[in-house]
């Protein structure tokens, strides 16, 4: 776990990068402690994330048991706070930007704090059936194209790489997303 301070300064950071400053990346814990302490940021959305996941139980009628439900969703919650880092280590390695790969990843991580905390609230909403119809459609596009600028311009600030080539890694990441939600729902709704 990061300390607060480092908590409290990569968050700043990683405002800082949302507002497109550049600059925000002086904020981050860059050495190898600093990388694992950026997983710290799993910690700090799962709480929001465990929400979501109550009310989608809740509130759609299971037709899982509880365990079951919640194993595969903790699994797949590690499993995708894992699966883009380790593909990355290996894509950063063939571009002959490994040495930046940690100073991404630790970008990457904190960004995903902001991120969440922006779209969460949205799936909280359209989960409980609060939010539905036309208009909660293109909000959620909206916040969604909004959240994949964001992990575009830290991308391409954090690796230094060319504006195609971080588009390129954000349709990996949001891909590889689409890929666990989908093995998910596979595993939970097999018989």
């Amino acid at each position: 776990m990061a300390p607060l301070s480092e908590v409290i300064r990569s968050l700043y950071g990683a405002l800082r990068l949302a507002r497109g400053d550049t600059g925000g990346m002086a904020f981050f814990n860059t050495s190898h402690e600093g990388f694992w302490r950026s997983f710290t940021a799993a910690v700090l959305i799962a709480p929001l994330f465990a929400m979501l996941l109550i009310v989608r139980y809740s509130i759609n009628e299971p037709t899982v048991p509880l365990f079951r439900f919640a194993a595969v969703e903790i699994i797949a919650y590690v499993v995708s706070w894992v699966a883009f880092p380790l593909l990355l280590f290996y894509i950063t390695d063939i571009l002959g930007n490994g040495h930046r790969y940690i100073r991404y990843i630790v970008a990457y991580n904190w960004a995903s704090v902001l991120q969440n905390l922006l779209y969460l609230p949205f799936a909280l909403l359209v989960e409980a059936h609060l939010l539905e119809g036309a208009g909660s459609t293109f909000f959620g596009i909206t916040l969604l194209g909004l959240v994949l600028l964001y992990t575009w311009f830290v991308t391409r600030t954090a690796l230094d790489v060319a504006n195609l080539l971080a588009a390129g890694l954000v349709m990996i990441d949001l891909v590889l997303s689409i890929f666990i939600n989908t093995i998910t729902q596979g595993m939970l709704h097999a018989t």
